[in-house]
């Protein structure tokens, strides 16, 4: 290949991992057509970009904080980037760890917020909760206490109100019998 489409092809892939923080590195295993588009299709779905892409010329694209990314660039490899700076990098590891384990592709690392992840590293991504439930969590968490109060506090009253209504029913019917008799 000519050294010039090697330069390019570095400085695209450059320019892609620039503009994106997180990179999720896979390995690709012999897969039909019909495969390789199901899981390009799934990477677009939770807005990322899968890119195979040559070892060497992504040793050369990498940037100095990035440059231990380069021990995952072994036989037929891809980069997973967001589309955009705020992708959700959360749904896009459990997409890929869901091919993973149907033998499409193998986790080896990644580079997530300033961070070089190996294999068990992307995995443990994959299955930690993404930020919506995680707010979800964490507002039931807060209200959760305010809720018991509140509902202590409404049982209280509601007890004391049965309380003042079988005095008030029990009074009636003991004014009510002394009437008839």
């Amino acid at each position: 290949m000519p050294k010039e489409l090697k330069r390019q092809m570095a400085a695209e892939v450059r320019e892609e991992l620039e503009s994106s923080e997180n990179v999720l590195v896979i390995g690709l295993l012999p897969m039909d057509a019909e495969t390789t588009y199901s899981l390009r299709s799934t990477v677009r779905e939770q807005g990322g970009h899968l890119r195979v892409i040559h070892n060497r010329t992504s040793r050369y694209a990498l940037d100095e904080p990035r440059k231990d990314l380069a021990r995952y660039f072994k036989g037929p490899t891809a980069i997973a980037t967001g589309r955009t700076a705020d992708t959700e990098f959360i749904p896009l590891a459990k997409a890929l760890l869901d091919a993973s384990k149907k033998k499409r592709i193998e986790l080896r690392g990644g580079w997530v917020d300033g961070e070089l992840l190996d294999a068990a590293g992307f995995e443990a991504l994959a299955q930690s909760p993404d930020k919506p439930t995680l707010r979800a969590m964490l507002c039931g968490a807060i209200l959760g206490p305010g809720r018991g109060l509140a509902v202590a506090m409404n049982a209280v009253a509601g007890g004391l109100a049965r309380c003042l209504q079988a005095r008030i029913d029990k009074e009636e019917e003991g004014g009510d019998a002394g009437a008839a008799s």
